[in-house]
This record gives structure tokens, sequence and C-alpha cells, in this order.
């Protein structure tokens, strides 16, 4: 598998977001979620402009061109726009996690079987109980073998990658808005919130699902 990056260019030409996207083999290729247009690169994005307030943008004829933009006067209005971005993209996110989570009462009540279960210390035997929630799953299995524990493990440690995802979710957005609030230009400011929606479009990717669930 082959990546390629893509730039998010808005109705103005303005480059918002430099993206990656993936290309398999067979010639298929899978094209970031943009808000503007996605424009395939030759590569990376190197947002250090010519001065600290030049703007990146592109034209089919011309390609990537910087352009003098916001002054350092325009440079508070600027991070709160960029801290808005940032809550955007880690809330569409996490918005997506916890409705994988919770799409359905079924996968919520079968953590929850499995957590008293595992509390109980995995009875086992004939006359121990095993929530339904633990024995279906185990039942489903029955090709492996499992037990009422593997399969009660094997809930749990599903719904602490999900908890997780949320953590980095958190950790990210809380992380690149502080690097917001401190950026010296605007330059550094828009680079802050490409590497932000970069982020959460890879851990959108390793969850299987897109931004948009």
């Amino acid at each position: 598998m082959t990546t390629y990056h893509f730039a998010d260019v808005m109705p103005d030409g303005c480059v918002r977001a430099c993206l990656p996207g993936e290309g398999e083999d067979d010639g298929s290729l899978f094209v970031p979620e943009v808000e503007g247009s996605a424009v395939m690169l030759d590569g990376p994005i190197d947002w250090r402009g010519p001065t600290p307030t030049a703007v990146l943008y592109w034209e089919r004829e011309l390609g990537l061109y910087w352009q003098e933009g916001a002054t350092e006067a325009d440079l508070p209005a600027i991070r709160e726009q960029a801290i808005d971005a940032i809550d955007a993209a880690g809330e569409a996110l996490r918005l997506a996690v916890i409705s994988r989570m919770t799409q359905t009462s079924e996968y919520v009540r079968a953590e929850q079987h499995a957590r008293e279960y595992r509390a109980a210390g995995y009875p086992e035997g004939e006359d121990a109980y095993v929530p339904p929630g633990v024995a279906s799953w185990a039942m489903a299995k029955w090709r492996q073998a499992w037990t009422a524990r593997q399969a009660a493990d094997d809930i749990l440690a599903t719904a602490d990658r999900w908890y997780a995802l949320l953590d980095e979710i958190r950790a990210l957005r809380l992380a690149n808005k502080e690097d917001a609030r401190h950026a010296t230009t605007a330059g550094e400011v828009a680079a802050i919130v490409a590497d932000m929606q970069a982020d959460m479009r890879s851990l959108a990717l390793q969850i299987n699902t897109t931004t948009t669930e």
C-alpha cells in the first residue's frame, strides 16, 4: 500500500490542510474527506512560508504558491478560529467512536455483563451463573472452544480499545489547542490545525470508520 498526500483546498484556493490517502496495488485509491476539494500532491506540504504571515494557496495552473495574508494584528482571531477547528475535528471523531460503542443497547449490555462476570471471579462449572451477554459470545465461538472467561475478556478488551481511543482524542485535542494559543505566527497556527486534522483522520482509519459516521 502506498501513501499519497492531498491538499484540502477551499473555494477561494486557500489550502487548509495536507491529508494522507492510501493507494492499493490494484489501482484503487482512498481519498480523504476534506472540507473543500482534494488535490493530489507530490509529497507533504512544508508549512514554513516565505514570511510569518504568508498563506498557502493552490490553483490548477500555478499549483501551490504562497501569498501574503494575515498580519500579526489578526493573530488573536486566527488562534480562536484554529481552536474552533481543532475542537470540531476532535468532536467529530469522538461522536463517531461513541456511536460505535453505544449504537445498540446490546453492546452496552454485553460490556456490563462482562464486567460483572469478571468482578465475580469468572465462575465456572455447571451451576455457575454466566451472564447472557458473555454466554452468547462464548457459544458463538464454539469452533474455537472458547470459555466464558475468554468471551468476557474479549468483550472487555474491545471496550477498552474504544475508551483508549477516546483518551487519545482528548489528549490530542487539548495539546493542539494549547499549542494554537501559544503560536506566534499565522503559518504556525495553520500547521497545528493541519496536523490535528490529519491525526484525527488517521485515527478514524484505524477504527475502520470515518468522521462522518
